[in-house]
C-alpha cells in the first residue's frame, strides 16, 4: 500500500447490518497450523520482526503467539510478505530499511533469518511484493530505482539464499519512470507471463503520489515487460488509479483492485495485448485510500473496504459484472484502517490488520460466500473479536502482512 496509509484513514460512515454467520464447508481441504506475522515494535523498546501463531483450531493454543524471530532494529517498517510459505522459506520486506529478510521457517517455533537482500545491482531498489513461479523460483517487484527512493523501479528473480538472480527494468515505451514501479505481481496460469501492477509506494515524508492507473504484461522465461494494460476511468470516480492485489479466481478470470476502490477483470492473456475493464466499485474512491488488499477465494473476491467499514464479498460467478454477496461490519474504532487480509490454504479463514496492534480471524464459506468473525480466535479487553498482537515477551506490536503454513 502507499505509504501514507499507515498515518491517514477516512473516518467511519454509517454501519450496515451484519451478515449471517459462515458455516463450515463439508470438504476444505488441509487447513494451516501457523499464521506468520510481520510486525513492526509500537515503540522504541521493542524490535520489529516475525512472530509465529498457533492457527491450528484443534490446538488450545489456538490464536496464540508461540514463536518469534526478531531483527536488530524497531523502526524498518515491516511491509508485505509472502502469502504462504514455500518449502519452509517465507520472503518479508521492511520498507523504510530498502531491505528484505528471507526466513527459514521449517522449525515453526524456531524461526530463524536465513539471509536478507537489498538493492538489485545498479537497476532497482525497494523490494515490496513476492510471487512464486510454478518451479519455485521467486520474482519480485522492486518498487523504485537502486539509490534514494526515485525513478523507475523493475522485477528480478532472486533466490532463497538472497541472491540476484537476475533483474529487469520496467521501462518500456508508454511508461515513464514516474509510473514504472512494480508493486505486485500475479504469474499466469500455464504462460510464461506475469501480470504486473504499477503503484507508487511512497515514503512518510512524500507529500504527492503519481496517478499511475497501469498494469504491465511481463515475460517470466527471459523477464521483460512486453505489454501495458491501462486501467480506463469511467467518467465519474479515481477508481482507475493504484492498483493493489492481482488475483485469479477458481474459473481462471485475473482481476485486479485498486486503493481507490475500482475493481477491474484482465481479459486476452492468452495473448500479449491484454485488456483491463471495470467490473465493480467499491464504496469510497475519493482522494483517499479507501480500499486496501484483496484476495481471491473459489469465484469471490473479497476486499478491505475502509468505508464499508470492513470486508465486502463480490460474487464474481459472471466475471464481466460483479455483484456483493455478503459483507463483514467491522467497527472503525475497534478496527482502525481495516487494510491488509490473507487466505489461509483451504480458503475458509482469513487473517486481517489495519492501523494499529489490531489482528482479527474472519471464517468463510468458499461455497456461499458468507462470511464472518471466528469467535474462536480471541476475544480483545474492549469485548472485540480478535487479539491484539503482542511478542513473547509482552510487547505490543503493530502487525501488516500475514502469512500462512504448516
Amino acid at each position: 500500500m502507499p505509504r501514507r496509509i499507515l498515518a491517514v484513514f477516512l473516518p467511519c460512515l454509517a454501519l450496515f447490518p451484519a451478515c449471517a454467520p459462515a458455516s463450515e464447508p463439508e470438504s476444505a481441504g488441509p487447513a494451516d497450523g501457523h499464521a506468520y506475522i510481520w510486525s513492526m515494535a509500537a515503540d522504541s523498546a521493542g524490535s520489529d520482526g516475525l512472530l509465529v501463531m498457533d492457527v491450528d483450531i484443534a490446538s488450545d493454543r489456538y490464536g496464540q503467539v508461540i514463536g518469534q524471530a526478531m531483527l536488530d532494529t524497531h523502526d524498518a517498517m515491516p511491509h508485505h510478505i509472502e502469502r504462504h510459505v514455500h518449502d519452509g522459506v517465507l520472503f518479508a520486506n521492511a520498507w523504510m530499511s530498502n531491505r528484505t529478510w528471507i526466513f527459514d521457517v521449517r522449525d515453526p517455533v524456531h524461526p530463524a533469518i536465513r539471509a536478507s537482500f537489498g538493492t538489485a545491482e545498479d537497476v532497482a531498489g525497494w523490494a515490496h511484493d513476492f510471487a512464486r513461479l510454478p518451479d519455485g523460483r521467486m520474482l519480485v517487484a522492486f518498487n523504485a530505482g537502486p539509490g534514494a527512493y526515485e525513478g523507475a523501479g523493475g522485477l528480478g528473480e532472486v533466490d532463497d539464499d538472497g541472491t540476484i538472480v537476475r533483474i529487469a527494468s520496467a521501462r518500456m515505451p508508454g511508461v515513464e519512470d514516474t509510473a514504472a514501479t512494480p508493486y505486485v505481481i500475479l504469474p499466469v496460469a500455464g504462460r510464461d507471463r506475469a501480470v504486473v501492477g504499477l503503484t507508487e509506494m511512497g515514503m512518510p515524508d512524500q507529500t504527492t503520489f503519481h496517478d499511475t492507473h497501469l498494469l504491465q504484461l511481463w515475460r517470466t522465461d527471459s523477464l521483460a515487460p512486453i505489454a501495458v494494460i491501462p486501467m480506463p476511468p469511467n467518467g465519474t470516480d479515481r477508481g482507475h488509479i493504484w492498483s493493489s492485489s492481482i488475483e485469479a479466481t477458481a474459473s481462471g478470470e485475473v482481476f485486479t483492485n485498486t486503493f481507490s476502490c475500482g475493481l477491474y477483470r484482465i481479459t486476452g492473456l492468452d495473448g500479449d495485448a491484454p485488456v483491463a475493464t471495470r467490473v465493480f466499485t467499491f464504496p469510497g474512491g475519493g482522494a483517499g485510500l479507501e480500499c486496501g488488499v484483496g484476495t481471491a477465494v473459489g469465484n469471490y473476491w473479497i476486499q478491505a473496504v475502509a468505508a464499508a467499514p470492513g470486508l465486502m464479498v463480490v460474487d464474481l460467478s459472471d466475471p464481466a459484472k460483479g455483484r456483493e454477496a455478503a459483507r463483514l461490519v467491522m467497527d472503525s474504532t475497534a478496527y482502525r484502517g481495516v487494510h491488509w487480509l490473507s487466505r489461509d490454504g483451504a480458503g475458509t479463514r482469513l487473517a486481517i490488520s489495519g492501523n494499529g496492534s489490531w489482528l482479527a480471524m474472519a471464517r468463510f464459506d468458499p461455497t456461499t460466500g458468507a462470511i464472518a468473525f471466528d469467535e474462536r480466535f480471541g476475544t480483545r479487553d474492549d469485548g472485540a473479536p480478535g487479539i491484539t498482537v503482542r511478542d513473547l515477551q509482552g510487547r505490543e506490536m503493530h502487525p501488516h502482512g500475514v502469512a500462512w503454513g504448516r
